[in-house]
């Protein structure tokens, strides 16, 4: 039983400690057609804990995948992207993961 717990504790610590960002903010520029995403996931050491993956959705289906190693800086990150075919009344959905735990969401209407 003691092993139980202290199994228990140990999960819980790590799942403390590990967070998916804690804002994503998202701008379109129709002019130039990109999409800016600024993400907010503070982190002591950004090699080692980072958002690792941001999936772009446009209307329902994904468009975009990017693959990270790490993020900017121990504070967060930012990522444009040119979406050429985007027009006014598209939605945009951005999803961040966290290469520990943890996924955020943000939308955005053209």
């Amino acid at each position: 039983m003691k092993f139980f717990i202290l199994i228990v504790l140990i999960l819980s610590s790590a799942f403390l400690i590990a967070h998916p960002a804690s804002d994503i903010e998202l701008t379109f520029d129709q002019e130039t057609s990109i999409l800016t995403v600024n993400y907010v996931h503070e982190v002591k050491d950004a090699d080692k804990h980072f958002v690792y993956e941001i999936i772009v959705y446009m209307n329902g289906d994904e468009i975009i995948e990017q693959k990270m190693e790490t993020q900017d800086n121990s504070e967060g990150g930012s990522v444009l992207y040119k979406i050429i075919d985007a027009k006014a009344g598209d939605e945009i959905k951005v999803r961040t993961n966290c290469n520990k735990t943890g996924k955020k969401s943000a939308e955005i209407e053209i």
